[in-house]
C-alpha cells in the first residue's frame, strides 16, 4: 500500500521556483499534499518553519519533516515509494 506524504515547498515568485513547484505537482500522486510557503508574502507559520527546517535559499523542498531537497531536483518526481526511500537515504533533514 502506497503512503502518502506532505510536500512542504518554500518558494519565491522567480522562475526557478516556479519549476520546482511545477514539476513536483504533475509528479505527485493524489494522496499526497503540497504545500507552498510563499516567502514574498511572510506569514509567522512561515518564518517558524523556515527556522525549523533551517532554510537559506528557496527552492527547498520538505518531505514529512524529515527530508529536505534544495534547488532543483536533480532527479524524475515520480510519486512512489521507491523515491521516497531514495529521498530519505540522499536527502536527510540533518536537526541541530
Amino acid at each position: 500500500m502506497k503512503q502518502h506524504h506532505t510536500i512542504e515547498i518554500f518558494s519565491s515568485n522567480c522562475p526557478l521556483c516556479t519549476h520546482v513547484t511545477d514539476i513536483i505537482e504533475i509528479g505527485r500522486c493524489q494522496g499526497c499534499k503540497q504545500i507552498v510557503y510563499d516567502i514574498d508574502n511572510m506569514s509567522n507559520d512561515t518564518k517558524t518553519k523556515m527556522n525549523d527546517y533551517d532554510i537559506k535559499a528557496v527552492p527547498t523542498t520538505i518531505i514529512d519533516g524529515r527530508i529536505k531537497i534544495v534547488d532543483i531536483p536533480d532527479f524524475p518526481w515520480i510519486c512512489g515509494d521507491d523515491l521516497y526511500r531514495k529521498l530519505e537515504r540522499e536527502y536527510p533533514l540533518k536537526k541541530e
